[in-house]
């Protein structure tokens, strides 16, 4: 029943890479309709955000889909999801539905030769994951006093800024605008 799993994670990924598709298409439609002022407008906006909120009800699932299936595959929860920033960018928990996990490795390990030991796994996932996770605001943090050295250090670094400059002059040639 592995292979089910798997082919739940790739059609929930087809799924929302069309439906982001769509969005696209009833964004500009709506876009359009603003513009010439018409009144299909409403219609356009309410199927984009239908649309919209139909690929985000899809990513918690195939977000759920795609850790159940690493857990039965035996990929440890660091290597899938190496940073979670969860409430740290202010976007709300992050924090992954841990029973929604247990409850689709229990489902799709019921027809394998031992689900008890797909379950046993689970357990032993489970408790590494989350010790993971809780962990993540240090990484987080540890992270971005790493990024901030590696800015200083290139501030400093005089053969750097010399090829800054040299890309922004040759852009400047091209009358490009530059943002780097």
């Amino acid at each position: 029943m592995r292979s089910h799993l798997k082919v739940k994670v790739y059609t929930l990924a087809a799924e929302m890479t069309y439906i982001r598709r769509q969005e696209e298409k009833w964004k500009s439609r709506a876009r359009f309709a603003r513009q010439k002022v018409v009144r299909s407008t409403e219609y356009a906006e309410r199927a984009f955000w239908s649309h919209r909120w139909h690929r985000e009800t899809l990513k918690v699932d195939a977000r759920t889909t795609h850790l159940a299936y690493g857990c039965m595959r035996g990929i440890p929860y660091s290597k899938m999801e190496n940073l979670c920033y969860g409430p740290i960018k202010g976007y709300g928990s992050s924090e992954p539905d841990w029973k929604s996990i247990e409850s689709m490795v229990e489902r799709f390990s019921k027809d394998e030769d031992s689900p008890q030991l797909f379950m046993q796994m689970y357990s032993e996932w489970f408790a590494f994951a989350k010790d993971w996770y809780d962990g993540n605001k240090d990484r987080i943090e540890a992270w971005r006093i790493q990024r901030e050295q590696e800015r200083q250090r290139q501030l400093a670094d005089p053969v750097y800024q010399q090829q800054l400059q040299d890309v922004r002059d040759s852009m400047k040639q091209l009358n490009t605008p530059v943002k780097v």
